[in-house]
């Protein structure tokens, strides 16, 4: 299934892609439960995005996505001794996504706001391995999520360079425990270097 959905990516990008993009991303992390908290403490995490913008036209366009994410969160207990005194964890993804984008045209450039889907697969082999969760939970392989975003982006001839935020919802539970459902909602900020591929 992930290799299906590379070359459907590869596809869109020959076939359709008007801007291929760079996109560099950080957010705080951590991860919530129904029941109790775990690594509830934000860390800062790493996001990397190759993408294509597709569809233009003067007021919407459609962006896809593949990327490299970072996940995870950290824990502070005092009651407990050795390296369960301070656990931080971070978990690697691939990650898919693609949005439809609303633009608010200006001279040169433009805002606009999106929304689309979001998957992601599960790279990290023993995620809770040295934490006090080790035998009780784990991660699903496959997250899905929603993402509503907000950016702005200015074009220099041939370039564009933008800037944007979004918010990641999470669909599936990122883990669980016979008791406990755990979920990594959260913003991400990022900016993005693209360039116009008929001129390629």
């Amino acid at each position: 299934m992930k290799f299906l959905h590379l070359l459907i990516f590869q596809f869109s990008l020959s076939c359709f892609g008007q801007y291929i993009r760079i996109s560099p991303e950080f957010t705080n992390s951590s991860i919530k439960g129904n029941n109790a908290d775990v690594l509830e403490t934000n860390i800062q995490a790493f996001n990397i995005k190759a993408g294509i913008d597709y569809a233009e036209h003067d007021t919407y366009f459609v962006s896809s996505n593949l990327g490299y994410k970072q996940r995870g969160g950290r824990e502070n207990n005092p009651l407990l001794t050795g390296d369960w005194n301070k656990i931080n964890k971070r978990w690697n993804y691939i990650s898919l996504d693609s949005y439809f984008n609303y633009k608010f045209n200006l001279s040169d450039a433009y805002f606009y706001v999106g929304l689309g889907p979001e998957i992601n697969f599960l790279l990290s082999k023993k995620p809770f391995e040295n934490t006090p969760y080790e035998n009780d939970y784990k991660l699903n392989k496959t997250l899905f999520s929603a993402n509503t975003q907000l950016g702005f982006t200015r074009t220099f001839g041939d370039f564009r360079f933008g800037a944007y935020s979004y918010y990641n919802l999470n669909l599936s539970k990122t883990g669980k425990s016979n008791y406990n459902n755990l979920t990594n909602n959260g913003f991400n900020f990022g900016v993005s270097f693209a360039y116009n591929l008929e001129k390629l």
